[in-house]
């Protein structure tokens, strides 16, 4: 029996997933949020680097994935890549407008 194409879909989005999005600029904020949400998702949003460490420090069983930017005024973003890789197991996804490679490159060697 063939499996409905729609199964797939809800597959990819778990609902209920508690996702930490970390930038700056309030409007990627805003943005990523609503965008978030209409996967079903749980989101909490900060706009501080620091900040984010802090929560994910003191609540580290409530959050499943991290968003954030990779630069931020507080904190190079891959720098609470590397708190995050090396005092928690959560996966961390970082985003920049900026796409040079070598940018790409130091967030591999900050998960190595």
């Amino acid at each position: 029996m063939e499996r409905p194409l729609f199964s797939a879909r809800a597959e990819a989005f778990p609902a209920g997933l508690r996702v930490l999005v970390v930038d700056d600029d309030p409007t990627w904020l805003k943005i990523l949020e609503k965008m978030l949400r209409k996967c079903s998702y749980e989101v909490t949003t900060c706009n501080l680097a620091s900040d984010a460490l802090s929560m994910l420090r003191e609540r580290r069983d409530k959050f499943d994935i991290v968003i954030s930017d990779v630069n931020m005024p507080d904190m190079d973003g891959f720098k609470l890549l590397e708190h995050v890789g090396l005092e928690m197991d959560l996966p961390v996804i970082m985003m920049s407008i900026d796409g040079e490679t070598s940018r790409v490159m130091k967030g591999r060697k900050c998960t190595s």
